[in-house]
């Protein structure tokens, strides 16, 4: 009765046996394919895909146009990585950045829409000339932006301010630790990023000047 008994689980026991030996060939030869395939894959040479970047600005960016060029004034072009020397027949793209020298000046008109006014020591870039969205990033120096048409804002940025020109005239001042914002005529709202990253937004009215410490993250309006 045990002989005939322990039959059947001698059984069991080769089924089992031949599986766990299946299996382990099966993973020994798993591990040894792919150590072949990264062998494999060591001896081919990589090569790179070409840039996709275009150099060519957005078909429906506009094109600023100097009607002021006075001392020393450099472009940075878009594919570029540093300021050359211009003349006053060069259009301004999307991507390009302007400078001024010392007692140097450059006004950048985009038909119908702003008059962009550089005072010596002054960098600015133009990041989106597309109109709906026009920005305009200043970095250091004085710039008096006049808008030509009412129903078209455009937007400054300097550090963590976003200065939206609704309409009118206005100056904007950037030095190390202060920007000042000094509307001449119409409104502007002054967006400012505190140093918990909280958003504020001010509107200042023609005649008014609004302080902002870049340090602090605070604003003045006078």
């Amino acid at each position: 009765m045990d002989s005939q008994n322990l039959q059947p689980v001698n059984s069991k026991r080769k089924h089992c046996l031949i599986f766990l030996l299946l299996f382990l060939v099966g993973a020994v030869g798993a591990v040894v394919f792919r150590l072949w395939q990264v062998k494999k894959a060591e001896l081919i040479s990589f090569t790179p895909q070409q840039s996709a970047f275009v150099l060519n600005p957005p078909a429906d960016a506009l094109k600023g146009e100097f009607s002021l060029f006075k001392g020393d004034v450099k472009k940075k072009p878009r594919d570029k990585e540093e300021f050359k020397d211009i003349n006053v027949k060069e259009e301004i793209l999307q991507g390009e950045k302007l400078a001024t020298g010392k007692k140097s000046q450059a006004v950048v008109e985009f038909l119908n829409l702003v008059r962009i006014d550089l005072g010596p020591d002054t960098e600015i870039g133009f990041n989106n000339l597309i109109p709906a969205s026009f920005l305009i990033s200043q970095s250091l120096g004085s710039v008096t932006y006049e808008l030509l048409q009412g129903d078209t804002p455009i937007s400054v940025r300097s550090s963590q301010a976003l200065i939206t020109i609704n309409f009118g005239k206005s100056e904007i001042t950037v030095s190390e630790e202060t920007i000042t914002v000094k509307v001449l005529s119409g409104k502007v709202k002054l967006a400012l990023v505190d140093l918990e990253n909280n958003t504020h937004v001010w509107e200042i009215k023609e005649g008014q000047e609004a302080l902002v410490n870049d340090m602090e993250r605070g604003v003045e309006i006078k």
